[in-house]
């Protein structure tokens, strides 16, 4: 699974936490926001590049691999350190690879009616 880029910039802080819990967004992947550069670690958005008061951050003195041997399952760590790499690249590169709100908005929206589709075909 490669990791997608996600640019949150134009939301608040908040919101942009409440859409990294949309099934779009996966372990490992990069969310561009407000206050900086983000990766998705398990459900808890944790910033790489920057300060938020919202989302997660990794506690003082802790890095990133070692963070990663606690990730629960096989593969996990590798998946949140690809993340984290590619967080790191100038962020001229992240937005131009990114995915837009509106285009996460669409992709939520699609998945909504995919579940209602197959709801209403199995009853």
């Amino acid at each position: 699974m490669s990791t997608k880029i996600f640019d949150l910039r134009d939301l608040d802080m908040g919101s942009a936490y409440d859409w990294s819990q949309c099934e779009a967004i996966h372990h490992g992947d990069v969310m561009l926001v407000a206050d900086g550069v983000a990766v998705m670690c398990e459900a808890w958005p944790t910033m790489v590049a920057g300060a938020s008061v919202v989302f997660h951050r990794l506690a003082d003195g802790v890095t990133w691999e070692r963070f990663a041997l606690d990730c629960p399952r096989p593969g996990m760590a590798a998946q949140l350190l690809a993340g984290v790499d590619v967080a790191g690249r100038p962020v001229a590169d992240l937005v131009a690879a990114a995915v837009t709100y509106n285009e996460l908005a669409d992709l939520v929206e699609l998945a909504a009616l995919a579940d209602l589709a197959a709801t209403r075909r199995a009853a």
